[in-house]
């Protein structure tokens, strides 16, 4: 019994580890997507932007494409700054239209 419980405890610290790494992982891809997002935009969009940059909403869309979402002082107007980022050359592939 103490051999089923410790193999069952060292294949979950196992999970939980490789769960964290890919987290972090994923968030490293993250900053860099942020950042090539951030560069593409002029300089008055970026003076626009509500917050550090580098807090943008990313999220991978269902194309396997990021999204990264801007938020700005002229969001209740015409909504936030999104662009598409290609995942396999990480190129700026669509800036979404505003209202």
């Amino acid at each position: 019994m103490k051999h089923v419980l410790s193999s069952l405890f060292i294949i979950s610290l196992f999970f939980s580890i490789s769960s964290c790494q890919d987290k972090d992982d994923q968030e490293a891809d993250f900053r860099k997507i942020r950042e090539i997002a951030f560069k593409h935009l002029n300089a008055s969009e970026q003076e626009t932007i509500v917050g550090d940059w580098r807090d943008a909403f990313v999220r991978i869309n269902a194309s396997g494409n990021y999204e990264v979402y801007f938020s700005t002082t002229q969001d209740m107007v015409l909504g936030p700054i999104v662009l598409e980022i290609d995942s396999e050359t990480k190129k700026v592939i669509k800036v979404y239209p505003r209202k």
